[in-house]
């Protein structure tokens, strides 16, 4: 039995297609024609719709800080009254709890 060898085509390296060789110098050219292309429209944009965009920028900001100024007292305020509430219960129940507890019996005592 003889056996042949398949030697793959040079043009199409295989199975690979060939891929066609572009010169550097042209990636280069295009690529810096599309930056200047780019350069050119968004100084367009930036001369028509500078200042709209900005004082958008500027209200939404400025929106944003209020509610978070907002939001930040809140949390302060329900947290200092629960923490001095709850400081306050707790020099109420430490005065009573430094008596002794036959000068709090006597005190009832006297009470009834």
């Amino acid at each position: 039995m003889v056996m042949k060898k398949t030697i793959g085509n040079k043009k199409t390296l295989g199975n690979r297609p060939v891929r066609k060789i572009i010169r550097k110098n042209n990636v280069t050219n295009r690529k810096s024609e599309l930056l200047s292309d780019i350069g050119h429209k968004l100084e367009n944009i930036e001369l028509e719709y500078g200042p709209i965009v900005y004082n958008e920028l500027q209200s939404r900001l400025e929106k944003t800080i209020q509610i978070f100024n907002d939001e930040v007292e809140a949390l302060f305020s329900s947290t200092f009254s629960t923490y001095k509430s709850k400081k306050n219960t707790n020099r109420k129940k430490k005065q009573s709890s430094k008596k002794p507890q036959y000068i709090s019996d006597y005190e009832k005592s006297k009470k009834s």
